[in-house]
């Protein structure tokens, strides 16, 4: 087989793509190729799983949002797990969500801790001061 002189323009109407398509024509929109080999497929959107069954997990967003009177910077990163609990557990993200409140409540808890530990200490610095009597 003999290839023909001069250039070749895989797009040129009279001679065949090689490619297999035509390109599109100004202003339309590019062809939608199949899904590649080798790669997963995206996932469907809300993962695919379908509203879950039954109650969310809790989120403790209350206990987050009193805990910033408590220790703030402990309490930052629990309202945000917090707010994403039902955001998750509503996308069918049941393991996700089930984490999230399990962070909610661990950072939540710290910032009562801690809170809780600094004022005994402090009642017992006033204690040994004297300030009480």
């Amino acid at each position: 087989m003999s290839t023909p002189n001069g250039p070749q323009d895989p797009y040129q109407p009279s001679g065949e793509n090689p490619y297999g398509q035509q390109p599109p024509v100004y202003g339309q929109q590019p062809p939608v190729y199949g899904q590649q080999p080798g790669y997963p497929a995206a996932p469907p959107p809300g993962y695919g799983y379908g509203t879950p069954q039954g109650a969310p997990p809790p989120n403790y967003l209350v206990w987050a949002i009193i805990s910033v009177f408590l220790c703030w910077p402990l309490a930052i990163p629990a309202i945000v797990f917090a707010a994403q609990v039902n955001t998750k557990w509503s996308l069918g993200d049941v393991a996700g969500a089930h984490k999230a409140s399990g962070k909610a409540k661990t950072f939540a808890l710290w910032a009562t801790i801690l809170f809780a530990v600094l004022l005994v200490l402090d009642i017992g610095f006033m204690v040994a001061d004297g300030a009480f009597s």
